[in-house]
């Protein structure tokens, strides 16, 4: 390590701060909260997200949700860390599942992008 380096962390980066976290380190951290939990697999989580976020749009859970669908395809978006403790464990297994089925590559990129849009009409 140079001596410049040292004593250096995220928050000597202009526009990024160790409260925030790229899409990325927010998923990577999801994946830690749950890491000594046990959670029921969803049957389809896509489709459950999008359903709750079109039923109560306005919510700030679905907000979230929305926003995390939108990072998830889209591969854009940043998160507060203290985002990661708003989900209760239910929606914190719906959000795995779908980390899991994204990962997994199983639903064509169509589904991915129609659930997107069609949360995004919810939401306006």
């Amino acid at each position: 390590m140079r001596d410049n380096d040292r004593g250096r962390n995220s928050t000597d980066h202009p526009g990024h701060s160790s409260e925030q976290l790229s899409n990325s380190e927010f998923f990577d951290a999801l994946r830690q909260v749950v890491g000594f939990r046990t959670y029921s697999a969803v049957e389809d989580p896509l489709a459950l997200i999008v359903g709750r976020i079109a039923k109560q749009p306005a919510v700030y859970e679905s907000r979230l949700l929305l926003r995390i669908l939108v990072a998830m395809v889209h591969a854009r978006g940043e998160f507060r860390r203290a985002e990661l403790a708003a989900l209760d464990a239910p929606t914190l297994a719906v959000v795995i599942g779908l980390m899991d089925l994204r990962s997994a590559g199983t639903r064509p990129d169509r589904d991915w992008t129609e659930a997107v849009a069609a949360a995004e009409a919810a939401s306006i």
